[in-house]
């Protein structure tokens, strides 16, 4: 226990600094997307320009796979093409300022700047095939949103179409660190106690010398991330952990991409929006671009990667006093929203509702 202790505190001294001013930048591009309405007449229409438009929109947002469909809906009411929505909806959970600065934080500078462009190619994919199968499709007519039916996401605002009042400056605040925070911290912290948990069992485990880049590697991935809830920001810690027990880059790569932009409550809610041929276009994308995108990572950048290598990334020195006040900062932050959104007293609901209802 004291060395998951230890690995956990340490995961966050170095992710704290990063993930502070990820949640201002949210804060901020909502308060600019809600100052600028009229931005959503770039992605509608046909063509591949809608589709463009829509992924480069999604990938800094702070948005997961369920709390992004609302937005995603919104889109498609206001004449976004199936492509353009799909484009969106993928681009939006893959990636997101605050998991890019922790990915930097984490895993490096590579890593970073892989994982956004590799959810570009994922999200203009999807988009584009869908287009280029849906071309009779019908224009949109107006109807009410469709919210997620995810109990894991509480959130059911529309990122575009928001009734905020207030200075700027404090709805920046509120949207970076009460809105976006509430909504993925538990996740977040969860994925950094399991990433402690497994940067402290695993590294004796050389799963990369016995199966490095092995296709069933890959296919775990996928198993483990399509069905299964987690956000972008989350999942980060737990890739930490994985490379460290051995874990091959590039198949933890498969399940950065493609955890955070499927879980079968949001597919449940898309297939009924597309249509199974669609939602089977969509899932398959996300497979094939995500294991190619796992594989050509190993093949040219895994080398560096070691599980040695990350461990070692977060003991090389103490942590500075910078660091340490981003650290208690944070948890003061986590412990509020905590009490904020009332966490014991949901996770005391939930766990008597299957102790009856087994």
């Amino acid at each position: 226990m004291r060395e998951i202790f230890s690995q956990i505190i340490g995961i966050l001294n170095e992710s704290s600094l990063y993930l502070l001013p990820g949640f201002l930048l949210a804060g901020v591009l909502h308060v600019v997307l809600t100052r600028f309405p009229r931005v959503t007449a770039l992605f509608t229409g046909r063509g591949t320009r809608p589709v463009v438009m829509s992924t480069l929109l999604g990938l800094p947002m702070p948005l997961c796979s369920c709390s992004v469909l609302p937005a995603a809906m919104t889109l498609r009411q206001k004449g976004a093409s199936r492509g353009a929505t799909a484009s969106f909806l993928i681009s939006v959970p893959e990636t997101d300022i605050v998991s890019i600065l922790l990915t930097l934080a984490l895993l490096g500078g590579t890593m970073a700047v892989y994982r956004p462009l590799a959810a570009l190619v994922t999200a203009l994919a999807a988009g584009l095939i869908i287009n280029a199968l849906d071309r009779d499709e019908a224009p949109r007519p107006e109807q009410q949103d469709s919210g997620p039916s995810c109990n894991e996401c509480d959130s059911d605002e529309s990122v575009l179409e928001t009734n905020d009042t207030g200075p700027w400056y404090r709805r920046v605040l509120h949207y970076g660190f009460v809105k976006v925070f509430d909504d993925i911290v538990a996740q977040l912290f969860l994925g950094i106690m399991v990433a402690g948990a497994l940067m402290a069992w695993l590294p004796g485990i050389d799963v990369v010398s016995q199966s490095h880049g092995a296709v069933w590697t890959y296919a775990v991935m996928l198993v483990i991330g399509v069905p299964v809830y987690v956000c972008a920001v989350a999942s980060t810690p737990v890739a930490v952990g994985l490379i460290a027990g051995g874990v091959s880059p590039g198949a933890v790569m498969v399940f950065l991409l493609a955890g955070p932009a499927t879980n079968v409550a949001s597919l449940i809610v898309l297939r009924s929006e597309f249509g199974p041929r669609i939602l089977a276009v969509y899932l398959g994308a996300i497979m094939v671009v995500s294991v190619a995108a796992g594989v050509f990572f190993d093949v040219v950048f895994g080398a560096g990667f070691s599980a040695e290598s990350v461990v070692a990334k977060h003991h090389e020195h103490s942590a500075s006093a910078l660091q340490l006040a981003a650290t208690v900062l944070f948890l003061l932050l986590t412990l509020q929203s905590f009490h904020r959104t009332n966490l014991a007293g949901r996770i005391k609901t939930r766990i008597l509702r299957l102790v009856r209802n087994p």
